[in-house]
């Protein structure tokens, strides 16, 4: 199998989501430390634009945004299931805006900061609150006040309490993608500001269990290191499903891609593959070679490109 490549950092909650999928499917992987915060040098140069953490390398090819990364991840390894019921990726989806947007102030604001210096740089510490601030400046998707945030997520975590009084997971009685994407808001709450979570003794077990899921073997490696591996690999590829685009572009055409919520920073390229669940950019850059950007068909828009 060809090897994994999670670019990530240990503080960022969408990565632990990542984390504890790949120990799930018992997948081995390798680590690149990522920046927390721009500028991030050796990972746009994959990417094309996109910044937000974590995304997965496969050789040339690159996959942005959890939801394509667990699409992917369950491909790679379809036993156990991720999905028991389509219904669960709607559940995730939720789970990944919504509920994370509850947990932000938490996180924003927390009241332990003992994770926090341990997992972050000097400089990332000094520079976390505005890159934040910088990467939700033009968000389409408005969010309530701090503390209407703070009520939400105490009903949202109520709910998941009663939930798990009936079965051992979300879901029924085996983790799946509901669990891994409620899970990792959760956890980063659990390091900022632990007393939130106090008096939840059916979520407190769940975390335990999804925690205690045993690490596949992890290996380090530098983004230098990931970068050869994309330049080195094959630029040829075709995808194996046929083209379709829902929106009415065509194959070899220079389209953009970007978020629709925060993070909106553009990715251009050729369009090579379109389908109802992904999109996928041809690119080329010095340092990387020909690279492959595939992204979700939900949470992002794709436009003609100005080039």
């Amino acid at each position: 199998m060809t090897d994994l490549i999670l670019h990530q950092y240990q503080l960022s909650p969408f990565s632990e989501k990542v984390r504890r999928v790949l120990a799930f499917k018992r997948l081995a992987w390798k680590l690149v430390r990522a920046p927390a915060v721009m500028p991030k040098p050796d990972l746009i140069p994959l990417t094309g634009g996109y910044r937000k953490i974590p995304v997965l390398q496969v050789a040339n090819h690159v996959y942005c945004d959890t939801a394509r990364i667990c699409q992917l991840l369950e491909a790679r390894q379809p036993a156990p299931t991720l999905y028991p019921t389509p219904l669960a990726a709607s559940f995730a989806e939720w789970a990944d805006s919504a509920f994370f947007e509850s947990s932000v102030p938490m996180i924003m604001r927390p009241t332990r900061f003992d994770d926090l210096i341990a997992w972050l740089t000097p400089q990332e510490q000094q520079s976390m609150l505005e890159d934040r601030k910088a990467m939700r400046k033009d968000a389409l998707r408005l969010t309530p006040g701090p503390k209407t945030m703070v009520a939400n997520f105490g009903v949202y975590t109520q709910r998941f309490e009663d939930a798990l009084q009936r079965s051992e997971y979300l879901l029924g009685s085996e983790p799946c993608i509901a669990d891994f994407s409620v899970y990792h808001s959760l956890w980063i709450v659990s390091r900022t500001a632990p007393e939130k979570l106090a008096g939840y003794a059916h979520v407190g077990a769940w975390m335990e269990r999804i925690a205690g899921l045993p690490d596949p073997k992890i290996t380090e490696v530098s983004s230098e290191d990931a970068l050869s591996v994309a330049r080195e690999s094959s630029a040829d590829w075709t995808a194996t499903e046929p083209f379709a685009d829902p929106v009415g572009f065509s194959a070899g055409q220079r389209v953009t891609v970007r978020a629709t919520d925060y993070g909106r920073e553009e990715t251009s390229g050729e369009l090579v593959h379109s389908s109802a669940s992904e999109i996928v950019l041809r690119r080329s850059e010095e340092r990387a070679g020909t690279v492959y950007v595939h992204f979700p068909r939900l949470g992002f828009e794709v436009t003609a490109s100005k080039e």
